[in-house]
């Protein structure tokens, strides 16, 4: 993993101790190569290199875990100013819609849409406000 003991030192510094971890585990897996160990002392050097890189696996989960968020939340930020200006706008929209659907009916007919179309409004308006609440 390591090319020398600047890189080494270098990573450990920088808090990458997964990479430490797997340095580690290559050296017992050197040491287990050695004919000179006992039976036990083997079962214990395979016992810590599987640990070691369980634990590299883990710290290596969790920055890949950490980077995935960090990418989702840069792209809801992204799309967030969008999403606000359509929702400033769609109100302005729905008033000339009520204006224009009241001008093309009688007045009877045309002031019963526009009531119909602002009940409506407000009980979406009171929906969305009460989901909004509940979700935090």
């Amino acid at each position: 993993m390591y090319g020398d003991m600047y890189q080494r030192e270098r990573a450990r510094a920088l808090g990458d101790v997964s990479g430490e971890y797997t340095y580690q585990a290559k050296v017992l897996k050197e040491r287990l190569k050695s004919k000179d160990i006992t039976a036990q002392e083997r079962t214990q050097l395979i016992q810590a290199e599987r640990e070691l890189i369980r634990q590299a696996q883990k710290i290596a989960l969790q920055r890949a875990t950490h980077q995935g968020v960090v990418r989702i939340y840069d792209k809801f930020e992204e799309e967030l100013p969008p999403l606000h200006r359509q929702f400033e706008e769609i109100p302005e929209t729905l008033q000339e819609l009520q204006v224009n659907l009241q001008d093309a009916f009688d007045s009877v007919t045309g002031k019963a849409i526009q009531n119909w179309l602002q009940e409506t409004r407000t009980v979406a308006i009171r929906k969305s406000k009460e989901e909004l609440y509940e979700a935090h």
